[in-house]
C-alpha cells in the first residue's frame, strides 16, 4: 500500500533545493540539479531528452549523456515520490514520449512566489500605496537565498541564471526607487552605494545613487557619481551617458528645489544587513558541543539595548578561533554556525578567506578596503594605506552588530587589524593553530569526528537508505576514514559514483593497496588517494595533480588552460569533474564573474605527493613558463592603456594569452585586474624556480606595475620588482639589462611613495646598469625619473641636468613621444623657476610632437601647463579653454590624475574671474578624483583648493572644515565625513610629474 503524496516545494533562488512535507529532500549531484531546474522552469511543459541533454551539456554532451538524464529522472522521482507503489506509474515527475515534465502549482517554487510578489508591488504602487510597495518588494527580495541556481552547470542554467539575476536587480532598484520617494534616502545610502559600485555601467542605479546623495546633502560626491560612471561608459563602451543622467547632474548643479523630497522623512528603520557568508553546507554533521559553546558566545551578557540599537559595554568584540588540522571541518563548522547565529546580528555578516595557509597570505589592508565597500562605505573614502583603513574600520564598526567569519587566517598580526570595535560583534577565526595572544579568546580545536557522527554524515551525503542497506561495506569506510570529513566526502564519490551500483568498500581497499604505503595522513591520504584513482578520465586526474603545484590562491578555467596547454572547453570539463568528486573546490565571485577553482590545502599536499621531486620540477617548471607566457601576452593585450607611450604597433611575440580575441585593450585590463593575484603568484612563482627568463619577468613587471599602481597594490608591485632584481642577478647567466629595469621599477615606485632617498638610490643604480649594457633609452627613462626626484627635493639645477640628458637621448634615438614627455617636465621645472617663456616653448614644442604622431590624447600634461602660464599671463579665457582640453584628453585616456589636476586647475581660473559656482563644482569633482588617487598631499591640495572656492562664494564654515581636512590629510588621518567627496577606491598612480604651481 503507498504512503499519501508529500507536499513538495522547490527552491531555484539560491542553491537548488527540494522540501517535502518540511524536510530537505536529496536533490542530487550538480548536473541532477540541472535537470531539475530545467523541468522545473519549463513549468509543466514536458521536454524531450535531446532538449535535456542541450541544456545540461551542451556541445560537450558525451554519448551516454541520454542514459544519464534517465538515471538522473529515476533518482529524482526516488526523491519526489517515496510513497509510489512498485508497478504503478509516476504522479510527480511524469514522462511524456521519450521526455519527462515536472507540473508544480505556482505556489511551490519560489521563482513564481518572486513574480507575484513583484506584479503585487506594481500594483501597490500605481494605487499610490508607497509603504505596501516597499513591503511587497522586500518579500520579493526575500525569496532569494543567494546567487541563482548557485553551483548548477550547463547552457540552460547559464541562460535562466542571467534571466534571473537581472529581474532580481530591477527588483532592487524599484524598492530604492521608492525609497527615495517616501524620503528615506538616508537608510538607502550604505546598501545603494555597494550595488552602483557592482554595476558601473547601469545608469538607472547611478541615477538613484546620485539622488541619494544629493538628498543627503552630499552634493560633491553625488557629482562624483556622474564624473565616473561618464567615465566608465565612454571607455568600456565608447558612449556617453544618457539624457535622465545628464540632466539629473544639471539640476544638482543648479540646487533645482524639486529634487528635495515633497514631505519630511519618516523615521529610518533598521537598515537592510548585508550578508556575504558562503552558502551553508546542506548535510552539516555532528560538532553539537562546539555549536553549543558558539552559540553561548554570542548569547553573552554585557551589552544593553538603548533606544532599539545596542549600545556596546567594551569595545573588544567576542572572538572565537576554530583550530585543527586541515580537512577536519574548520570552515563548515564555521559558516554552519555563522548561519544558524545571522538573525543575532542584523547589520550584517561578512565572511574573508584570509590565505593564511597559503604562500601569499591576503594583506590586510586590502582585506579592509572589501569589508568597508561591504559595509556601505563609499569607495572613494576608502584610504590608501592600511592604518588609516584600520581607523576607518573601526569608525565604522562601532556601535553595529556584524558577524565576521575570517576563514584560514594566518596569525594574529593578520586577524588584530580585522577586528570590529563593537563589543556586540561576533569574530570567528579558523587557521591550522592558535594564534598568539588568544588565551582570552573562546579556543575550539576540532578533532575526527566520532563513528556515529561519521556514519550520519555518509547518511546525509549519499542517502540513509544506502548507508543503512550496506553496513560491512560502509563500515570499511568508516574505518579507513577515521572520522575525518574531508576524507569521508571523497569516500562517498568514490564509493557512490553516478549510474553506478551501490556502495563497495572494496574500491576503497584496491586503491590503498595500489597506493603501497600510506602517506602520513594514514587513512585520509588512502581515501584521497582512492577519490583520485577512481577518476574517469585520466585527463582529469592529470589536471589535479599539475594544478596542485601552482602557488596562487585560485585560478580561473581561462588560467587553467594556459598553464596545461589545453583548449579552454576541455579544461573547464575536467575542472567541473574535479569539483564532482570533492577534489577541488568552486566559487563564484559576488560580482557574477566565471568561477574560480582552488584546491583545499590538504588536497594541495596530496596532489604534490603523487609525483617524485625530479618530475615535479620539471613539470611545474614547463607549466609556469605557459601560463607566465600567457599571462605576458595578455599585459601586451592591455599596452595601449597602460603604457600608450609605447606605441601599439611594437611586435612583443605571438598573442597567447588567456585573453586572445580581445576587441580592445579595456577588456584586458578588466582580465588582469581580476587575475591579479593569480598573475602575480605564477609570476612570483616561476621567478623561484626558474620558469621565466629575467627579461620577461621584468617586461611583465613595467608593465604590470602601472595597473599595480594604478590600484593602489604597492606589495605586489614591489615583490614582482625585488623578485626580478634577484632572477636577473642570481640566475644562472646574470642579466644587467633586467636587473637595471627591475631597479628602475622599484625607483618609481618609491618615488611614487615619495621616499625620495631610496628612489634616488635605486634610479642612480639603474642608470649605471643601463650603461653596461648600453642601453642609452633605458638610462633616459631613469633620468628622467631621477629628475622628477631631485624636482620634488628642491633640487632644481640636478633636475635640470638629468631631465635634459634624458631629452637629448630621446630625441637622438628617434622616440618624439618620450621627448614630449621630457618637455613636459621640463615645463614644470621653467614655471616653478618663473620663466614663463621658456616653459612656453616646451608646451609648444610637446604639443607639436603629439599632433604629428598622432598620439594627441597624451598631451594633457602640455595643455594642462599652456594653461597655467596663461593663467598668470592673466589671459583668462586662454587659459579655461586650456583647462578644459586638458581634462578631455585626460578622460579620453582614463588618465584619473590628470584630470583631477585640470579640473583644480580649471577651478582656480574660474575662482579668479569670480564665478564661484563653477569653481566650487570643478573644485569637488577634483577632490574627488584626488582621494581616489591615494596621495594624500595631492589630496590635501585639493581640499585647499576647494576651501578657497568655498571662500570666494561666501561659505567661510565650510571652507574652515575643508583646511582642517587638508591639514588630516597630511597627518594621516581620516577627514571629517560631511566633508567627504568621491565613491572610488584610493590607491592609483600618484602624479607622474609634480605640480607646476600657480
Amino acid at each position: 500500500m503507498s504512503r499519501p503524496a508529500v507536499a513538495l516545494t522547490y527552491q531555484l533562488l539560491g542553491p537548488v533545493r527540494v522540501f517535502g512535507d518540511g524536510a530537505e529532500l536529496d536533490a542530487g549531484p550538480a548536473k541532477q540539479r540541472a535537470v531539475l531546474a530545467m523541468l522545473l522552469a519549463a513549468e509543466g511543459r514536458p521536454l524531450s531528452r535531446r532538449e535535456i541533454v542541450d541544456g545540461v551539456w551542451g556541445c560537450a554532451a558525451p554519448a551516454t549523456a541520454p542514459h544519464l538524464v534517465a538515471t538522473y529522472v529515476a533518482r529524482l522521482r526516488k526523491a519526489v515520490d517515496p510513497g509510489r507503489a512498485h508497478g504503478t506509474g509516476p504522479s510527480v515527475l511524469l514522462s511524456h514520449g521519450d521526455g519527462y515534465a515536472l507540473p508544480t502549482p505556482p505556489e511551490h517554487l519560489d521563482i513564481a512566489l518572486f513574480q507575484r510578489a513583484r506584479q503585487a508591488a506594481r500594483s501597490r504602487h500605481g494605487a499610490g500605496d508607497l509603504a505596501g510597495c516597499t513591503a511587497e518588494l522586500e518579500r520579493a527580495l526575500g525569496f532569494w537565498r543567494g546567487g541563482a541556481l548557485e553551483g548548477v552547470p550547463g547552457p540552460h542554467a547559464e541562460r535562466l541564471r542571467r534571466r534571473l539575476e537581472e529581474a532580481r536587480l530591477s527588483t532592487r532598484e524599484q524598492r530604492f526607487a521608492v525609497l527615495l520617494e517616501r524620503g528615506r534616502h538616508h537608510e538607502t545610502l550604505p546598501e545603494l552605494s555597494a550595488l552602483a559600485a557592482a554595476h558601473p555601467c547601469r545608469e538607472r542605479l547611478r541615477a538613484l545613487l546620485m539622488l541619494a546623495l544629493y538628498r543627503a546633502d552630499r552634493r560633491a560626491e553625488a557629482l562624483a557619481v556622474f564624473q565616473d560612471t561618464w567615465r566608465t561608459l565612454v571607455e568600456e563602451d565608447g558612449i556617453e551617458p544618457g539624457v535622465e543622467l545628464r540632466s539629473l547632474r544639471r539640476r544638482i548643479l543648479d540646487d533645482d528645489p524639486a529634487l528635495r523630497p515633497a514631505a519630511a522623512a519618516a523615521p529610518p528603520r533598521q537598515l537592510p544587513a548585508v550578508s556575504r557568508l558562503p552558502p551553508d553546507t546542506p548535510d552539516f554533521t555532528g560538532r553539537r558541543h562546539e555549536l553549543a559553546a558558539l552559540s553561548r558566545l554570542a548569547a553573552r551578557p554585557g551589552a544593553k539595548v538603548a533606544g532599539g540599537r545596542i549600545a556596546a559595554a567594551v569595545a573588544a568584540p567576542a572572538v572565537a578561533v576554530l583550530t585543527g588540522p586541515s580537512g577536519i571541518g574548520k570552515t563548515a563548522l564555521a559558516v554552519h554556525a555563522a548561519h544558524r547565529l545571522a538573525h543575532r546580528y542584523p547589520d550584517g555578516r561578512l565572511h574573508v578567506h584570509l590565505r593564511g595557509s597559503g604562500d601569499r597570505p591576503a594583506a590586510p589592508g586590502d582585506v579592509l578596503a572589501g569589508l568597508l565597500e561591504d559595509l556601505g562605505v563609499p569607495r572613494g573614502r576608502i584610504p590608501a594605506d592600511t592604518e588609516r583603513r584600520t581607523a576607518l574600520y573601526r569608525t565604522t564598526t562601532a556601535g553595529r552588530r556584524l558577524l565576521l567569519l575570517l576563514d584560514d587566517a594566518a596569525d594574529a598580526r593578520q586577524v588584530e587589524p580585522l577586528l570590529p570595535a563593537s563589543a556586540d560583534c561576533l569574530v570567528l577565526v579558523t587557521g591550522r593553530s592558535r594564534p598568539d595572544g588568544a588565551d582570552a579568546r573562546t579556543v575550539l580545536r576540532l578533532d575526527a569526528l566520532d563513528r556515529g557522527e561519521a556514519r550520519e554524515l555518509l547518511r546525509q551525503v549519499v542517502g540513509a537508505e544506502r548507508v543503512d542497506g550496506e553496513t560491512a561495506s560502509v563500515d570499511g569506510i568508516l574505518d579507513r576514514c577515521a572520522g575525518h570529513p574531508l576524507a569521508l566526502r571523497v569516500a562517498a564519490a568514490v564509493a557512490w559514483p553516478v549510474a553506478t551500483t551501490p556502495p563497495t568498500a572494496g574500491r576503497l581497499r584496491d586503491a590503498a593497496c595500489r597506493s603501497g604505503e600510506l602517506l602520513a595522513d594514514g587513512p585520509t591520504a588512502a581515501v584521497l588517494r582512492a577519490g583520485y584513482e577512481g577518476l574517469a578520465d585520466a585527463g582529469a586526474a592529470a589536471a589535479f595533480r599539475l594544478l596542485s603545484e601552482l602557488a596562487v590562491p585560485d585560478f580561473g578555467a581561462a588560467a587553467a588552460a594556459a598553464a596545461l596547454d589545453l583548449p579552454e572547453n576541455v579544461v573547464e570539463a575536467r575542472l567541473e569533474a574535479l569539483a564532482d568528486a570533492h577534489l577541488l573546490e568552486v566559487s563564484r565571485p559576488p560580482d557574477g564573474a566565471r568561477r574560480r577553482f582552488r584546491h583545499h590545502d590538504l588536497l594541495r599536499v596530496f596532489g604534490r605527493s603523487l609525483t617524485s621531486p625530479d618530475e615535479r620540477q620539471a613539470e611545474l617548471t614547463a607549466m609556469l613558463g605557459r601560463l607566465t607566457r600567457a599571462h605576458l601576452a595578455d599585459v601586451r593585450a592591455a599596452g595601449p592603456l597602460l603604457r600608450p607611450a609605447d606605441g601599439a604597433g611594437d611586435d612583443q611575440g605571438p598573442n597567447t594569452g588567456l585573453g586572445v580575441g580581445f576587441d580592445r585593450a579595456q577588456e584586458a585590463v578588466h582580465r588582469l585586474a581580476a587575475e591579479r593575484e593569480t598573475v602575480v603568484g605564477a609570476a612570483l612563482q616561476a621567478a623561484a624556480v626558474g620558469a621565466v627568463p629575467a627579461a620577461a619577468l621584468a617586461e611583465l613587471t613595467g608593465r604590470l606595475g602601472v595597473l599595480l599602481r594604478r590600484r593602489g597594490h604597492w606589495q605586489d608591485w614591489e615583490e614582482l620588482a625585488l623578485a626580478g632584481v634577484r632572477l636577473a642577478r642570481d640566475g644562472t647567466a646574470p642579466d644587467l639589462a633586467a636587473e637595471a629595469a627591475g631597479r628602475l621599477e622599484l625607483g618609481v615606485l618609491a618615488a611614487a611613495r615619495r621616499r625620495h632617498d631610496e628612489a634616488t638610490r635605486e634610479l642612480l643604480a639603474s642608470i649605471s646598469l643601463f650603461g653596461l649594457c648600453g642601453d642609452t633609452a633605458g638610462q633616459a627613462r631613469a633620468y628622467s625619473g631621477l629628475g622628477l626626484v631631485y624636482l620634488e627635493r628642491g633640487l632644481h639645477g640636478p633636475a635640470t641636468a638629468c631631465l635634459a640628458r634624458a631629452l637629448a637621448v630621446y630625441r637622438a634615438a628617434g622616440r618624439p613621444v618620450d621627448a614630449a614627455t621630457a618637455l613636459d617636465r621640463l615645463a614644470v621645472l621653467h614655471v616653478r623657476r618663473g620663466d614663463l617663456e621658456s616653459a612656453e616653448r616646451c608646451c609648444t614644442e610637446s604639443m607639436a610632437i603629439h599632433a604629428a604622431n598622432g598620439t594627441t590624447e597624451l598631451g594633457s600634461a602640455a595643455v594642462n601647463f599652456l594653461g597655467l602660464i596663461r593663467g598668470r599671463q592673466r589671459r583668462h579665457a586662454e587659459a579655461v579653454a586650456c583647462q578644459r582640453r586638458s581634462r578631455e584628453l585626460a578622460r579620453a585616456r582614463g588618465d584619473l590624475h590628470r584630470e583631477a589636476r585640470a579640473l583644480l586647475d580649471l577651478g582656480a581660473e574660474h575662482r579668479a574671474a569670480g564665478e564661484h559656482g563653477e569653481a566650487v563644482a570643478c573644485a569637488e569633482e577634483g577632490l574627488a578624483l584626488r582621494r581616489r588617487l591615494g596621495d594624500p598631499q595631492g589630496a590635501a591640495a585639493a581640499w585647499t583648493e576647494l576651501a578657497a572656492a568655498l571662500e570666494a562664494a561666501g561659505n567661510p564654515d565650510r571652507a574652515t572644515a575643508c583646511r582642517r581636512n587638508a591639514a588630516a590629510e597630511l597627518a594621516g588621518h581620516e577627514p571629517a565625513e560631511h566633508d567627504l567627496a568621491g565613491h572610488e577606491p584610493a590607491g592609483s598612480a600618484p602624479p607622474d610629474e609634480p605640480r607646476a604651481g600657480r
